[in-house]
């Protein structure tokens, strides 16, 4: 019992500090030993029992209280990290289409439908833009190929442009197949900051594609 009482006055010292406002709160925790828990003598096993009891339970409570703490000055906490991921979200310039289609959902707590519906949205897009009538990867892979492209995000002048091409349409690609996809299937659980994270990719590559040209047609003789 002396053990693990001065185990957790170790601990609790290494964590607050000695000297701290918080060890002195919870130092008590370390009393376990029934015999400060009254000044007369406990001749009867089963009343030194019970106090064993209830000063471990004490303890339990106010190291549990250590924890909470702890998590709380950390941001370890679930909902402290929800909290700041959505207050994060209201403070992204996402592309308007992006934010019209995602973010009601998203401040509902809708995160999966928040980000199946920014990648729709982005899809939407594409398609507007290039007047091809194709969906998901395949409309990826035929407007933004960069082999005779119909949208091009540079002059495809050189390989450093090429290879710039084919990235972006990767990425268009990627988000068709890795989170509208999958979230159109099966239901997946996500969390705000993984939702904002998706989301603000995909406004990324909104606005990329605001800055992408259109390929003028062969002149047909």
């Amino acid at each position: 019992m002396l053990a693990l009482e001065h185990a957790i006055e170790a601990t609790l010292a290494r964590i607050f500090g000695p000297q701290s406002h918080e060890y002195r709160q919870l130092q008590i925790a370390a009393q376990l030993d029934a015999r400060q828990t009254t000044t007369r003598h406990l001749p009867y096993l089963d009343e030194v029992r019970e106090a064993v009891q209830q000063n471990s339970a004490r303890a339990l409570a106010l190291l549990k209280q250590a924890v909470s703490l702890m998590k709380e000055q950390s941001g370890v906490g679930g909902r402290a990290s929800a909290d700041r991921a959505i207050r994060a979200y209201a403070n992204l310039d996402l592309h308007p289409e992006i934010a019209q289609a995602a973010s009601d959902l998203y401040r509902d707590g809708h995160y999966a439908n928040s980000i199946e519906d920014a990648v729709k949205a982005l899809n939407a897009l594409v398609r507007l833009r290039s007047g091809v009538e194709l969906d998901g990867t395949a409309l990826m892979q035929k407007v933004l190929s960069p082999n005779a492209p119909v949208l091009r995000f540079n002059d495809l002048a050189d390989q450093s442009d090429r290879d710039e091409q084919l990235g972006f349409m990767m990425m268009f690609a990627g988000a068709v197949a890795g989170l509208r996809n999958p979230r159109a299937h099966k239901l997946i659980k996500d969390d705000p900051e993984r939702a904002l994270e998706f989301i603000a990719f995909v406004s990324l590559l909104a606005k990329l594609l605001d800055g992408a040209k259109k390929t003028p047609k062969p002149a047909t003789s």
